[in-house]
């Protein structure tokens, strides 16, 4: 799997966009883009990536979530490339298919899972692809540092399942991706929103 950030160096305000492709671009494999951002510079880039011959430039968006800077350029992103969109929220316009938690897509050359992930928004989802054991996870507060958040029992559930998987890096929204020491900041996160939850009882 190859994974590009298409919006690294912006100095327009957007999410990150994440370009997936196989690492052979075999015929097979589903070029993705992670969300879509606000940045039109995306569009170059994209056409000017090494996406497989006699492909499609891009077969397949997910948006993590519904928020303007994730989600903006995606009726013009369909217009140009014509790609499958999924999401959770079926109130998103220009949406082909809901996702569910649990659901599988291939991303790349992989298979991804969806997971439900509601807090920052109650349509939040992550990205967990399971060969390489990667996780893009949108806006959702993987990193949480103390005990002083509020976070619900769905969450709570929704991180004790990212909990479980072998995570190598993770790709967020916003910021650079982590490659290090990924399982251990997970299980540290685990710990702190539950004291919160407790806290909060």
């Amino acid at each position: 799997m190859k994974i590009v950030n298409l919006t690294e160096g912006t100095t327009v305000y957007t999410s990150n966009v994440y370009l997936v492709t196989g690492s052979w671009n075999a015929l097979k494999d589903k070029n993705t883009l992670i969300d879509v951002g606000r940045d039109p510079a995306v569009f170059d880039r994209i056409d000017r990536a090494s996406t497989g011959v006699g492909k499609h430039k891009v077969d397949q968006v997910i948006i993590t979530h519904s928020h303007f800077d994730h989600a903006s350029l995606l009726p013009r992103i369909r217009e140009a490339y014509k790609p499958e969109v999924y999401a959770f929220s079926k109130y998103i316009k220009y949406i082909d298919t809901v996702v569910r938690d649990g659901d599988l897509l291939r991303v790349g050359d992989e298979t991804a899972e969806i997971i439900h992930t509601p807090g920052h928004s109650s349509d939040s989802i992550c990205i967990y692809c399971r060969e390489s054991h990667t996780l893009f996870a949108g806006d959702t507060p993987l990193v949480i540092r103390s005990d002083d958040g509020t976070y619900e029992e769905e969450f709570i559930l929704a991180l004790e399942k990212i909990c479980r998987k072998k995570v190598d890096a993770i790709y967020p929204g916003h910021g650079d991706p982590l490659r290090h020491n990924c399982t251990e900041l997970l299980q540290k996160s685990l710990r702190n929103a539950k004291s919160a939850m407790q806290r909060q009882a």
